[in-house]
């Protein structure tokens, strides 16, 4: 798609994960601008442009920053952050548009565990740290994150099924089953021996035994 305003955008309804898609894309963005020593001057959005890639994927321009004051740059790079969670979360909720109610970061903060319901409970924790709590954290790092923890569960979880599954050959259990990394060919030889070989051996044995006596009785 052409890019288009997050103001645009906003007017047509989109699901909890187009709008997180959107979100993690403004967060990765503002983290970019950090970066390269800037910050976003305009929160307004009209002032932030709204684009696909490949495969859905979205990102986020925007329109208006600034570099970053000497001796300060801490202090605005949080005030981006919590600026931005204050206008995501308004979105989440409808309540940038919403004129009945005056939406402002003081009341979000007095009243923020009761727009729960609105947020997505998998980035709630997030959104509470760094607005309630002033924590610094982008919502890219804090979902990468999270997947990460994710996937070592997951991979944690798959090492379990892996070791139960695994059985000594001392066991009853472990004798049940067998090695797929036996060479078929040494099953073979040994059932050569126990089926040929050993009668053969027994035999001469039987005959080597008498001679041996009479040889040693001549003695």
């Amino acid at each position: 798609m052409d890019e288009i305003t997050l103001e645009e955008w906003v007017g047509h309804y989109h699901s909890t994960d187009e709008m997180r898609q959107v979100f993690y894309a403004q967060s990765t963005a503002l983290k970019k601008t950090h970066q390269y020593g800037y910050y976003v001057t305009d929160f307004n959005l009209s002032q932030i442009l709204v684009g696909e890639l490949e495969k859905n994927q979205k990102y986020i321009v925007f329109k208006e920053v600034s570099p970053l004051p000497e001796n300060q740059e801490k202090e605005y790079m949080q005030k981006n952050i919590k600026t931005e969670c204050f206008q995501e979360i308004g979105i989440y909720c409808s309540m940038l548009t919403d004129m009945t109610i005056s939406f402002t970061p003081a009341f979000l903060k007095e009243n923020f565990d009761r727009f729960a319901p609105f947020i997505p409970e998998e980035d709630f924790a997030f959104y509470k740290k760094v607005f309630a709590y002033n924590a610094m954290i982008y919502l890219a790092d804090y979902v990468e994150k999270k997947n990460q923890e994710q996937m070592g569960k997951l991979d944690e979880e798959l090492g379990g099924a892996s070791s139960s599954r695994s059985y000594s050959k001392a066991t009853p259990v472990g004798k049940a089953f067998k090695d797929p990394f036996e060479n078929p060919d040494n099953r073979n030889q040994t059932a050569f021996i126990q089926t040929f070989l050993l009668p053969f051996v027994i035999l001469l044995l039987s005959l080597l035994i008498p001679l041996l006596a009479i040889v040693f009785s001549q003695l």
